[in-house]
């Protein structure tokens, strides 16, 4: 296993724009997937709020902003070799000010579903609020499984 180096971690979160976020409420832990936006300093989620689930993410967000969230990857080249980052810190809304860099960043790297009729719930319907990570420890590694 190898450690990877601060600019090998920005690097996989440019080349990557999907993850598992992991949120908490009262013990319970909730992980789900997630397109992210990084433009080398701010991570930047679009998360949907509405009627499809409930508000789960909005009521274990509103409860408690600590979350965690991990990106990992197979080497394109070497399908044997993994990488993985894991990240902790504070999820906060993006004001109005900042939004047009968020969106800056998710455009350049976010995977998005093809169709977001995926949420069962009419796209009219759907509410978008951008979330920000403010990232207190990231830790990234790579291993092989030769």
């Amino acid at each position: 296993m190898k450690e990877l180096s601060a600019d090998e971690i920005d690097e996989m979160l440019i080349r990557n724009g999907i993850g598992v976020l992991g949120l908490a409420q009262d013990g319970q832990p909730y992980t789900i997937p997630m397109s992210f936006g990084y433009d080398g300093e701010e991570m930047a989620f679009p998360m949907q709020w509405g009627t499809g689930y409930g508000g789960r993410k909005e009521r274990y967000v509103e409860k408690n902003q600590k979350a965690s969230f991990t990106v990992y990857e197979k080497d394109a080249d070497n399908p044997q070799l993994w990488r993985s980052i894991v990240m902790t810190g504070t999820l906060y809304k993006i004001e109005a000010e900042d939004q047009e860099r968020a969106f800056a960043s998710l455009a350049a790297n976010a995977e998005f579903a093809p169709d977001f009729g995926v949420w069962g719930i009419p796209f009219e319907d759907v509410e978008f609020q951008l979330y920000g990570f403010s990232v207190t420890e990231r830790t990234g590694r790579a291993f092989s499984l030769e």
